[in-house]
């Protein structure tokens, strides 16, 4: 067997030259394998790098050199992104490609709170800063007006100054009842509220509160006019125990306050409240019903009625004086805010009891007689004053007697001595037609008759109103 050695010789250089080529395949392989790698690394890094430090810039890599593209506000902005690029360990290079543009700055609008009241329902619009001034305004208004009667529009916004003055608007809403219509708007340039008021006492008010809450943070000016409401009307009326009153008030709190004054004045009468809540002015005689509900304790029956800015008080008293006096109380408390005008008859029951009264306990004739003793005529000219005060009730003068002696005879004896006191009135003036004298004598005993100090008040003169009369 032979070999052929130039056929060796040929095979081994070749096998050479291939692991060499393989060799070199490799080495480009892992050449080019870890400049990627190390490429993609650096892109990752720079990157993050870039976003944790708020720098909104695209970053690129071929190899180890970086290419920074995009914007920013200012060249030492475009610096900063650059020495945070080229101090990442791996970089060779930083080829800075970022256009400076200029940014305006960020303009914040004025703040502004618009408020607008219907019905007693409060809506708020305008541009505030932040949520706690929006709910801050929110609170203050449902205290005002209630939950569920505020509407809220507020818009929030951050590119909204925060200004003074709105940490104030909020003590404003508690003033704001005054209004029966209307609202406010509040911004830089100041504070105007307007719509209707009740009264020039309110809209006053309403003004200078306002004014001292926003003292030094805005300037107020208030467009109030005050509403044309008709008058509240008011009655009252006591009889047989009972207390009804009766009206159109401007809120329930006056309603309230009159029917606690019925309450507590009247304190043995039942109080029944038909008043209503109407669309009236807050008239300032309303604060006067208490005291005239007041006044009227001195009398029964009696009525109050308040229409068209006059007040009328009717009822019966007992006597000219204290009539007098009702008229005195009345128009004190009305203090010139309703002309007055009172009816208050005397009560002939009254004036009955008091005659009855005057009478008693006094030893009125001579023993066994119909006449008249000294005392007894003394007694009778006040009897006569107290009847001429009252022009038209008629009397019936009842003459009684003790149970001493016969019946018919102490009968008769009664009805000579109430003619007696008949006889003696109508010599001082009175109208004998106003006048009737019946002798009950011991029909009608007020005592026993067992005891002298019994048969002492049995022995009477009494004046009951005559029948159909008074």
């Amino acid at each position: 067997m032979s070999f052929d050695r130039r056929a060796d010789s040929t095979a081994l250089p070749q096998a050479i030259l291939w692991l060499m080529g393989l060799w070199v395949v490799v080495v480009l392989v892992a050449l080019v394998w870890g400049v990627d790698n190390a490429e993609a690394t650096l892109r990752d890094t720079a990157r993050e790098q870039l976003a944790a430090a708020g720098y909104d810039v695209s970053v690129d890599f071929s190899g180890r050199d970086a290419r920074l593209i995009g914007s920013a506000s200012s060249a030492e902005v475009a610096d900063s992104i650059e020495e945070l690029v080229d101090a990442i360990p791996g970089v060779r290079n930083v080829d800075n490609e970022i256009v400076i543009v200029d940014v305006a700055p960020i303009t914040l609008r004025s703040p502004s709170v618009v408020v607008r009241i219907v019905n007693e329902v409060a809506s708020m619009r305008g541009f505030v800063p932040n949520d706690d001034v929006a709910a801050d305004l929110v609170e203050a208004a449902e205290s005002q007006f209630g939950a569920g009667r505020v509407i809220n529009a507020l818009v929030v916004g951050e590119d909204v100054a925060e200004t003074p003055w709105l940490g104030r608007i909020r003590d404003v809403f508690a003033y704001l009842g005054e209004l029966r219509s209307g609202g406010f708007v509040a911004d830089d340039e100041g504070f105007v509220v307007d719509g209707e008021v009740i009264s020039e006492a309110a809209r006053e008010g309403l003004t200078n509160e306002v004014k001292l809450v926003l003292d030094d943070v805005l300037t107020v000016t208030a467009d109030l006019s005050i509403a044309q409401l008709p008058e509240p009307d008011f009655s009252a009326s006591s009889q047989d125990g009972t207390i009804v009153l009766a009206g159109t008030m401007p809120n329930a709190e006056t309603i309230d306050g009159i029917v606690d004054a019925a309450q507590r004045l009247h304190a043995n009468s039942r109080v029944i409240s038909t008043m209503q809540i109407a669309d009236v002015a807050g008239s300032m005689w309303l604060d006067s019903i208490p005291g005239l509900l007041d006044v009227v304790t001195r009398i029964d029956p009696w009525s109050i009625d308040v229409t068209d800015d006059t007040l009328t008080i009717t009822g019966l008293g007992a006597d000219q004086d204290l009539i007098a006096s009702i008229s005195l109380l009345a128009e004190e408390v009305a203090a010139d805010e309703l002309t007055v005008v009172v009816e208050v008859a005397l009560d002939p029951g009254a004036i009955a009891s008091q005659l009855t009264s005057l009478l008693a306990g006094t030893v009125l004739f001579v023993e066994g007689e119909a006449v008249l003793t000294d005392e007894a005529r003394s007694l009778l000219d006040s009897a006569t004053d107290i009847i001429s005060s009252d022009e038209e009730t008629a009397f019936i003068v009842a003459g009684h007697t003790d149970d001493q002696g016969e019946t018919a005879a102490s009968k008769l004896l009664s009805q000579q001595r109430a003619e007696a006191v008949v006889s003696y009135l109508v010599s001082g003036g009175i109208e004998a037609a106003r006048l009737t004298a019946i002798g009950y004598g011991d029909e009608q005993p007020l005592a026993s008759n067992a005891t002298e100090e019994g048969r002492a008040q049995n022995r009477r003169i009494e004046f009951v109103i005559r029948e159909g009369d008074g």
